[in-house]
């Protein structure tokens, strides 16, 4: 009899123990990098062997897969398919690493779609992160991108009370991804949240319609500052059409002046921005929301109920097109080439620059290594500064100087 009673209680302890774990709450704050505009945090993943890896992690609302580097893989004990590299854009789906935990809090992988990157390169080097925090892990909690306080809060659905302009929001229940309807100047349109992009953008078509209605918003050809997404993908982002939108109704919260880039189909025939996300959303989207609208706010997404909260924090920067007018990419060996020029009101914004001139610094700034995030901010400033540009072309070093100019004015002014 006394053997039967230590095993049950030595049963309903066992259970009791697994209830109590399954049950844990976590609340944990973390701070963050911003560069470029996305929000970089610290964190660990855990080996093969148990052990924890320290990493850079992206946080990407907009993408439901993890994704990481090969070095990272190769270190975390990852089997790597012999054939993985088969293209300049080639990846491999692999197991999902056992943990990653932020702030020494251990985050569920339940679920989660592992990709090793091989390429493209710029999503590790333009950021200098590991991997990416993805869309199908932040949906697992209530998350808080408190964008002015520079912090990261991730926590058991229902333990924080939320705060702020709240909204009803549709959330794809497989990549968790956030969408909600928009009004533009009484048009009505529809965007994802995006905090792992570098600015909003939307379907060339969708922008194209509301320059031609409104002549009068701001608006500049090619894409400089965060708007310049990669310099690679989508292709030609010199010739993007980048406005100035005076106010953007998203759901139940009001964006005033906030910078758009309208990007074409990638092909003839292919698909629009809005058709290609689309497929990772719960309804059909035009483009998305990014961080240069979400930056005056503390973002507070309670996945559980589909709903999002905004408090605003500080005014909207209605000048960070303040800027050397240049388009940039990272190539292979961490360096940074001119893509383009931008252009306003017929006239280009920097004489003297040309596409596929090498940049190599800025004043005493050295851009080869650095991130993109840093190399834009070298070239931003208040108009009338100048900056030297240290270019090699043709295999010669070339002096450039160069005026900050406002390449995009605000709506109000």
């Amino acid at each position: 009899m006394k053997l039967f009673l230590l095993f049950a209680l030595t049963g309903c302890a066992l259970i009791f123990g697994a209830a109590s774990r399954e049950k844990e709450v976590i609340s944990v704050t973390v701070p963050v990098v911003l560069d470029h505009n996305r929000m970089l945090v610290d964190a660990e993943i855990q080996r093969d062997d148990g052990s924890w890896r320290k990493v850079r992690l992206w946080v990407d609302s907009g993408n439901p897969d993890l994704f990481m580097n090969e070095s990272l893989a190769r270190d975390l004990g990852i089997d790597l398919p012999s054939s993985g590299k088969t293209g300049g854009r080639s990846n491999a789906e692999v197991l999902t690493p056992k943990a990653i935990r932020i702030g020494g809090t251990v985050l569920n992988l339940t679920g989660v779609r592992s990709k090793v990157m091989y390429q493209p390169h710029w999503l590790f080097t333009t950021m200098h992160n590991d991997a990416n925090l993805p869309s199908s892990v932040l949906m697992q909690y209530q998350v808080i991108f408190d964008y002015p306080k520079k912090q990261l809060t991730i926590a058991t659905p229902g333990t924080t009370k939320p705060r702020g302009i709240p909204s009803k929001v549709n959330i794809h229940p497989k990549t968790g991804i956030v969408q909600m309807d928009a009004v533009i100047a009484g048009d009505s349109l529809s965007f994802a949240l995006d905090n792992g992009a570098s600015y909003s953008f939307v379907s060339e078509d969708k922008l194209v319609k509301l320059s031609t209605i409104h002549p009068g918003w701001p608006e500049m050809t090619g894409t400089a500052g965060c708007a310049n997404m990669w310099g690679w993908w989508p292709p030609e982002e010199e010739k993007f059409l980048v406005m100035r939108v005076p106010d953007i109704k998203w759901g139940q919260v009001i964006f005033m002046d906030i910078g758009m880039v309208g990007v074409p189909k990638f092909s003839a025939d292919g698909p629009t921005l809005g058709e290609w996300y689309s497929r990772k959303t719960a309804k059909p989207v035009d483009g998305f929301i990014g961080p240069n609208a979400l930056m005056s706010f503390r973002v507070e997404i309670d996945y559980i109920n589909s709903m999002i909260y905004f408090e605003k924090g500080r005014e909207a920067d209605k000048h960070d097109m303040d800027i050397v007018g240049l388009s940039v990419r990272q190539l292979a060996d961490s360096s940074y080439q001119v893509v383009g020029i931008v252009g306003k009101s017929g006239k280009i914004m920097v004489e003297g620059v040309e596409a596929g001139d090498m940049l190599m610094g800025i004043g005493g700034f050295k851009t080869k290594g650095a991130t993109m995030g840093k190399v834009v901010d070298a070239l931003r400033g208040n108009p009338g500064e100048v900056r030297i540009l240290s270019l090699e072309r043709n295999g010669k070093s070339v002096s450039i100087e160069a005026n900050v100019e406002r390449c995009l004015d605000s709506s109000k002014e």
